[in-house]
């Protein structure tokens, strides 16, 4: 997690109040952080990935105001238009299809702030760019280039500029190749044929993106005004990276201007600080907090921290900043209302009704399809929920992928243990592999959770009937009353798969493999395999 640097001057002054260091130490881990340490001029705070809001002394400022009542309520920013123009080639949809800026004027730069604000973009680069991979921010010294801007592609050695750091031109290619960050972060598109630029009217060269900024265009002590470029391949969270850092300049009076992106079938005004506009339940948030709290004062305790909130009798309007990225749920603006009431003023109390802990219906039914499967022979396995691979294409898509392996919650486990034997395919012959575990899709537009049983068998002579025993011994041990009809199921060979119903309704299917998908896992013997819904075996 990321250690934030507060110089103690800095933020009292950006608190525009006289507290002192002993009782900032002592609030601010009431915000979800941990201080890792202070001296004399600064105080060293560990924040956690979801608020990368609170990455810049700007942003912990902006926090500590309201928590301590020197404001209240939403801060208001003020966004002028300009009208400078950034056009957007179509041929950046093959590599990194989005950008989005800011122009600030009036900007005061010193060594400490321009430190500062690498800082904040490295760290932004890590919680929400994922290393560079989604979003790459750069900074620019507006003064030493002219507008319209374009944002394209080029050949590998098509053009030269000097990167930043550097003295010499280089080729995009040479930059990948000679450059620091080129050498740090070249992956992320050395297998395009061609690299994203961003140039100006004059053909100056701004920015590599997301792998370096011209020299040209350097921020320095002497810079007055700022261009602000964000690119990425998720749309909402490269505007909320420039939400985050635009606020952080606007929190120093800096002037913070619109810019008008022009895409090939549409056209856009960035940044937008406009809040979102969310509902939160008073019965709600009571029932997880244990508290006897009206509309009116979960209102308040909204307020302290940073949002404008309206009482409407049984919930609350709430209007959440454009930097707050962490907010998705109702339980997120609970556990704010949780931190503004003190964690310390919750009373623990004990249920006022004993129970006996024991295991649910499905949790007894999945203990026993584990045994039977260990009795015939079959090693469990574990897999995460969480992958690209999918045998349904209703699959919930995850917003934030920490990996491109890590897309979509699973519909199915099969997938799953193909993964696994692709891992232990050197192994000795045969591999008998199940899993019981849950899986997620989406159904009449409701997303349908589901505990699912599934297993494969692999080796040489691997069929259709060596499958049908263990399922047939599977139902029978269980006592379920089955039918097995034949089915064409995807990802199967066609005539040599088959359905499991019961009562007229289908709760399961198995059957051989198809070579094209054991061809996908690098699998060179047959796969035979099941998977049953144990929720309708209930």
């Amino acid at each position: 997690m990321p250690v934030i640097k507060v110089n103690y001057r800095d933020l009292k002054s950006l608190l525009g109040a006289d507290i002192s260091r002993e009782e900032i130490i002592e609030r601010l881990p009431m915000l979800g952080c941990d201080i890792e340490g202070y001296d004399e001029e600064n105080i060293y705070v560990e924040f956690f990935p979801n608020r990368p809001d609170l990455y810049s002394v700007e942003g912990i400022a902006r926090a500590l105001r309201t928590f301590f009542g020197i404001e209240k309520g939403l801060k208001n920013y003020e966004l002028k238009d300009s009208d400078i123009v950034l056009k957007v080639d179509k041929k950046v949809k093959k590599v990194r299809p989005y950008i989005v800026g800011a122009y600030v004027k009036n900007v005061e730069l010193n060594d400490y702030l321009i430190e500062a604000y690498m800082e904040l973009q490295e760290k932004l680069h890590w919680a929400l760019g994922r290393d560079r991979k989604k979003v790459a921010i750069g900074l620019h010294d507006f003064s030493k280039v002219d507008p319209p801007f374009l944002y394209t592609t080029v050949e590998p050695s098509a053009i030269k500029f000097v990167p930043l750091g550097m003295s010499e031109e280089l080729t995009p290619k040479e930059i990948l190749e000679k450059h620091e960050k080129g050498r740090e972060y070249g992956h992320i598109i050395k297998d395009f044929e061609e690299y994203p630029i961003i140039f100006d009217k004059n053909g100056n060269v701004l920015s590599m993106p997301p792998i370096i900024n011209g020299e040209l265009t350097r921020v320095t002590e002497n810079t007055k005004e700022l261009f602000i470029d964000i690119t990425g391949t998720d749309f909402i969270l490269v505007n909320q990276a420039l939400n985050i850092l635009a606020t952080a300049f606007a929190e120093r009076g800096f002037e913070v201007y619109t810019i008008n992106i022009e895409y090939e079938d549409r056209k856009i005004k960035t940044p937008n600080f406009k809040p979102d506009k969310k509902i939160l339940s008073v019965d709600y948030t009571n029932k997880m907090l244990g508290l006897s709290l009206t509309s009116e004062e979960v209102a308040e305790l909204l307020k302290k921290m940073g949002y404008n909130a309206e009482e409407k009798h049984s919930y609350v309007e709430v209007y959440v900043p454009c930097y707050r990225v962490d907010i998705f749920h109702e339980i997120d603006l609970v556990e704010d209302v949780a931190i503004a009431y003190g964690y310390e003023n919750l009373i623990p109390t004990l249920p006022s009704i004993n129970t006996v802990g024991k295991k649910e219906k499905l949790e007894k039914i999945s203990e026993k399809i584990r045994q039977l499967m260990i009795g015939f022979g079959f090693f469990e396995v574990y897999s995460l929920m969480l992958t690209s691979d999918s045998f349904n294409k209703k699959a919930v898509k995850i917003r934030n992928p920490i990996s491109e392996e890590h897309t979509i919650v699973r519909t199915s486990i099969i997938p799953s243990l193909l993964n696994f034997l692709k891992i232990n395919k050197h192994k000795e012959m045969p591999l008998k592999i199940f899993e019981v575990g849950d899986v997620v899709y989406i159904e009449d537009s409701k997303i349908v959770e589901r505990r699912r049983a599934g297993a494969c068998i692999m080796h040489s002579r691997a069929n259709f009937n060596e499958i049908k025993e263990i399922v047939e011994g599977f139902l029978t041990s269980l006592g379920i009353k089955y039918e097995i009809e034949e089915c064409n199921a995807y990802g199967f060979i066609e005539g040599r798969s088959a359905c499991i119903l019961s009562n007229g309704k289908n709760f399961g299917y198995f059957g051989e493999i198809s070579p094209d998908i054991l061809e996908k896992y690098e699998l060179s013997y047959p796969v035979a395999a099941f998977e049953i819904d144990i929720g309708e075996i209930l």
